[in-house]
């Protein structure tokens, strides 16, 4: 079974045998792209869980599909900006609560990066604290290795559009990436 056949079965028969074949083909690259917006593990998983239920749910709705992964991407982008703004809603709330009342919550959210070396550790530290549509291009291009066409056609915006996001992404990952190594260096000289 290819791409082409399996996408038919599932518009014209939701035919589980063929969503099953574009789940096996793309569930890896899923997995990375949520993680890479969400921050972890766990929450990845779940989003894809969800995002791959919702696109078998609404393919028979289509009328045809040329290539699954770039129309299943917006669904999964979708869900991941909308966990990440919901988060952030829950944080603004938990401090407004502690300011009002003094209740003692702990806000921190446990990042399961991966942590070969510190310089690594700090390029995933400095993404985590870039905008989601910069953490999203910096990692499609630099970490996946997309070329300007892949990633125009998975975020549905033109070239151009691409090559100036990326441009001002690398630039505030820059900025972000040289005041934490300075404060890292900086603590080091500390614990001296």
């Amino acid at each position: 079974m290819d791409e082409a056949v399996a996408i038919r079965l599932c518009i014209t028969h939701r035919d589980p045998v063929g969503f099953e074949f574009l789940v096996n083909k793309y569930r890896r690259e899923a997995l990375f792209h949520a993680r890479s917006l969400l921050g972890n593990a766990e929450d990845a998983a779940d989003a894809c869980q969800e995002c791959f239920t919702r696109a078998f749910i609404a393919m028979p709705r289509l009328d045809k599909m040329d290539a699954f992964y770039p129309w299943f991407y917006r669904i999964l982008r979708n869900y991941c900006l909308n966990v990440l703004s919901r988060r952030k809603t829950a944080t603004k709330y938990r401090v407004e609560t502690q300011r009002a009342g003094g209740v003692n919550v702990d806000t921190a959210t446990p990042l399961f990066l991966l942590e070969k070396t510190e310089e690594q550790k700090l390029v995933w530290e400095t993404l985590e604290q870039l905008p989601p549509d910069s953490r999203e291009i910096l990692v499609m291009k630099y970490i996946q290795g997309l070329k300007y066409e892949e990633i125009s056609q998975m975020l549905a915006i033109p070239r151009g559009t691409v090559m100036s996001r990326l441009y001002y992404a690398r630039k505030a990952f820059h900025d972000k990436f040289t005041t934490n190594e300075t404060s890292e260096r900086s603590k080091g000289h500390v614990r001296l």
